[in-house]
């Protein structure tokens, strides 16, 4: 039963975001050159429903999240380097590539199959990764306080997006709603006690030591079937063949987001809807090194 449910939501994950098409990399675009927030408030605004419904759910049942942080380190200033780097080389973030490989982009395979090799090679050099810490999230600490903030956050939000979109359906005109379900499917996956993405997922492949890889193959296949069939249901399907430099730019961006990923214990998906979100210190400065890296590469070189 728990195997149905945790395919469910990971298919729905993979639907939502490809109707969402976020990406760090074309939020932080969107910022500079078009002075365009709306992007970018999508992405925060998956923080705050992430932190409203696990706050919900500690006042409510008493759920107490998994706490996996990371000792801060020259690892995190790298690792967050790397996966800003790597994204922009990409022109594409870890979750935005999946929204191009679901349009027939098949230059984007490259870069998980990047991920894939970088991190196998990473696995097998004599380098260990960052230690892992004993934390506390502050919004567990202060449940009710971070419950308020969120549920204000999420109204201002939408407050400032339903006037200008409104020619849109009303589920268009939820802000974020594509952001809003994938947070909500990633926190339910929490409640199961079976945290996943995609990107994890490839590095757990690429070093050999999952569990029940079935069911995790099987989740991981469903995830990009949904991706897909979600393409060809809104007739967004258009195949763009091979170039030999964008599969170059995908290998090398998905072999800098891999290395960066394992400095840090997680990339783009996983910081966004997990260590931001807790607040973990060790992923606020990663995230945030992450994006000023992209911020800068598009100012320096478009």
């Amino acid at each position: 039963m728990f195997v149905l449910l945790a395919a469910l939501l990971v298919g729905i994950m993979g639907v939502y975001i490809k109707l969402g098409n976020t990406c760090m990399v074309a939020s932080t675009e969107q910022l500079i050159k078009h002075k365009n927030p709306s992007k970018f408030l999508e992405i925060i605004n998956s923080w705050f429903w992430v932190i409203l419904l696990i706050t919900s759910l500690q006042l409510t049942i008493g759920f107490n999240v998994i706490i996996k942080s990371f000792a801060l380190s020259w690892m995190t200033f790298v690792g967050g380097i790397l996966l800003g780097l790597g994204a922009y080389i990409n022109r594409a973030c870890a979750v935005g590539t999946i929204s191009k490989i679901g349009v027939g982009n098949l230059n984007y395979l490259f870069m998980p199959i990047g991920m894939l090799i970088s991190v196998f090679i990473f696995y097998h050099l004599p380098i260990d990764g960052p230690q892992q810490i004993n934390d506390v999230s502050p919004i567990t600490l202060y449940p009710i306080l971070f419950f308020i903030i969120s549920v204000v956050a999420i109204i201002f939000l939408f407050i400032y997006f339903t006037p200008r979109n409104k020619n849109l359906k009303f589920q268009q005109k939820i802000i974020g709603a594509p952001t809003t379900i994938i947070s909500i499917c990633f926190v339910s996956l929490l409640l199961l006690k079976k945290p996943w993405s995609y990107t994890n997922m490839i590095s757990d492949i690429s070093q050999n030591n999952f569990n029940n890889k079935t069911e995790n193959l099987i989740l991981f296949l469903i995830f990009f079937i949904a991706v897909i069939l979600t393409s060809f249901l809104t007739k967004s399907y258009k195949p763009i063949p091979l170039k030999l430099k964008t599969v170059f730019n995908c290998l090398i961006g998905g072999a800098l987001i891999g290395w960066g990923s394992q400095l840090i214990i997680g990339s783009h998906d996983t910081i966004t809807l997990y260590g931001f979100p807790l607040l973990l210190t060790s992923a606020v400065i990663a995230m945030l090194i992450n994006l000023f890296t992209i911020a800068a590469c598009i100012k320096l070189f478009g």
